[in-house]
């Protein structure tokens, strides 16, 4: 693999590339939504994806807080993956917006997204991490319960 690094996701250079690549996770999201739920961004929010997106932007991984934190992974100058943590209203951390592009999906980025972010997790003072997943998620599943997360009930903030 080739060398990986973290880049401030809403730093002004790669804001961009946060743009696009969160447009594109709620593309795939709202397809995969739409084939094994019959769910839509669009029938659940009232939103455009477009319009979601900036809240998402603004609610889910906003910048500046000390509580919450949107990264990107890149690899030979590109934003290859993407992953957050934030705050919910218990206290308790959670996992935001895992996503790999799909062309360099399997070479372990999201692994080690999730690394990083269960890193800074701990840097930051959460005891516990929460994450939510579609059921369509199947890789992403996986890889969760290999880095020691457990189901658990729906919680307040998910």
């Amino acid at each position: 693999m080739t060398q990986a690094y973290f880049v401030d996701a809403h730093s002004p250079e790669w804001f961009e590339a946060t743009l696009a690549m969160t447009k594109d996770y709620f593309v795939w999201m709202n397809g995969q939504m739409q084939a094994t739920c019959n769910l839509s961004i669009e029938g659940i929010t009232g939103m455009s994806i477009d319009a979601y997106i900036t809240t998402a932007m603004n609610v889910i991984s906003p910048k500046g807080l000390s509580n919450a934190a949107l990264f990107l992974l890149v690899t030979n100058g590109d934003a290859v993956a993407m992953g957050g943590i934030r705050q919910l209203p218990n206290g308790n951390g959670e996992v935001v917006r895992i996503y790999t592009k799909p062309e360099y999906r399997g070479h372990g980025y999201g692994g080690l997204v999730l690394e990083g972010l269960i890193f800074e997790a701990k840097n930051r003072g959460f005891q516990i991490l929460n994450l939510d997943t579609g059921i369509f998620m199947n890789a992403a599943q996986s890889m969760y319960i290999s880095h020691g997360f457990k189901k658990c009930e729906p919680y307040e903030g998910a």
